[in-house]
């Protein structure tokens, strides 16, 4: 036996008065946590006492993918924490509740054939499954998912109270969804203000990186960072910083890097940051050895200053696809910084030539006049 609620079943009238003590426990504790993890934690004791079920799961959608990802997951049952992490929308029980906003119960997952993931459940001790949309007055977030290892677990629950419940929850992490993004956006301002700052006092290049290096690793986690320059005589890039605590053994300076075939020279040549892993460019002696050492992914950015590519900033991580798109974004902004500084580095190491130069001569035409 399995429904589909219809949308108008999820109007709740008159709640019995244990039911509003729940909601309030609820309210209670969404009200005192500001992260998820721990709000969950303490929502599925609170949820035990109104639902019975071993497994409870919320699941969110990712657009990016179209793809339904578990958020958390609460289980008295070991084995379910080897379920997959994520579903696709289409085929999928979670992704139909998402797409049509509407509650889905199943008194036993097994028989259902309507959908392609409950060949997926037949692994699992999964039975009575009920799965609720959470969703705000802004956006469909995702779902919650109740599941118990009995049959017919769901069949006479109270829907419109369940979907109380789960508005209360969605609500929830809408809150803490800006939280994070405000947090996230004052980090990154406060990040570039800190570079910034950096970059006013430095022009050794070397002294500039480690110091961007450990004002970008607060926003972006790095193992190691890497500057290097335009040679515009060799039309090669040339290594002339590297921040790798790890692994210091590694830099060679002024070291020719190809701009084919590598992660820092595509994004020298098309002027875009990229992201990638070490294995795409590990034919070349210059990544195999930074791939022997253990750097899995890296993401590179121009530095672009008055028009001209003056040459790459690159971070890198021990594990793959440590960057994601957000983390090159912001790494673009910071290259745009740093481009300037180290505009101002190459002049002043020019001016300083000049100037050891201009004393050179001075001393030889004194001796010539001396002579």
């Amino acid at each position: 036996m399995s429904f589909i609620a219809d949308s108008a079943q999820t109007a709740a009238a008159g709640l019995p008065a244990q039911q509003y003590l729940a909601l309030l426990e609820l309210s209670k504790a969404i009200g005192s946590h500001r992260g998820l993890p721990d709000l969950f934690h303490e929502l599925a004791g609170h949820l035990h006492k109104l639902f019975d079920f071993h497994n409870l799961t919320v699941m969110l959608h990712d657009p990016r993918r179209n793809v339904m990802k578990t958020l958390t997951l609460d289980t008295t049952e070991p084995v379910m924490l080897a379920a997959p992490t994520e579903v696709p929308v289409e085929g999928s029980i979670v992704g139909w509740v998402w797409k049509n906003q509407q509650p889905f119960v199943t008194a036993d997952v097994q028989q259902e054939t309507g959908f392609v993931t409950t060949k997926i459940a037949r692994n699992f001790p999964v039975k009575s499954v009920c799965i609720l949309p959470l969703t705000t007055t802004h956006e469909p977030l995702g779902v919650l998912s109740f599941a118990s290892d009995k049959t017919g677990v769901y069949d006479d629950l109270d829907l419109g109270f369940a979907q109380l419940v789960a508005a209360q929850i969605a609500v929830a992490m809408e809150a803490q969804r800006y939280r994070d993004q405000l947090t996230h956006e004052r980090d990154r301002s406060q990040l570039l203000l800190e570079i910034n700052n950096t970059l006013v006092s430095n022009l050794n290049l070397r002294e500039l990186l480690a110091a961007i290096s450990g004002c970008l690793r607060k926003v972006i986690p790095h193992d190691a960072a890497g500057l290097a320059l335009y040679d515009s005589e060799s039309h090669t890039l040339q290594a002339s910083a590297l921040e790798f605590p790890a692994n210091e053994e590694l830099f060679i300076e002024n070291e020719t890097i190809p701009l084919e075939g590598t992660l820092v020279g595509r994004a020298f040549n098309t002027r875009q940051t990229v992201i990638g892993n070490t294995q795409e460019f590990a034919q070349l002696p210059f990544v195999r050895r930074f791939a022997e050492a253990g750097l899995r992914s890296a993401c590179s950015a121009p530095l672009i200053s008055h028009d001209r590519v003056l040459g790459v900033l690159t971070v890198a991580s021990l594990n793959e696809n440590a960057f994601a798109e957000e983390d090159g974004e912001l790494l673009g902004q910071v290259a745009g910084q740093v481009a300037i500084a180290v505009e101002n580095a190459l002049a002043f190491r020019e001016i300083d030539t000049l100037k050891d130069k201009l004393t050179r001569e001075k001393l030889y035409l004194e001796e010539e006049i001396l002579t």
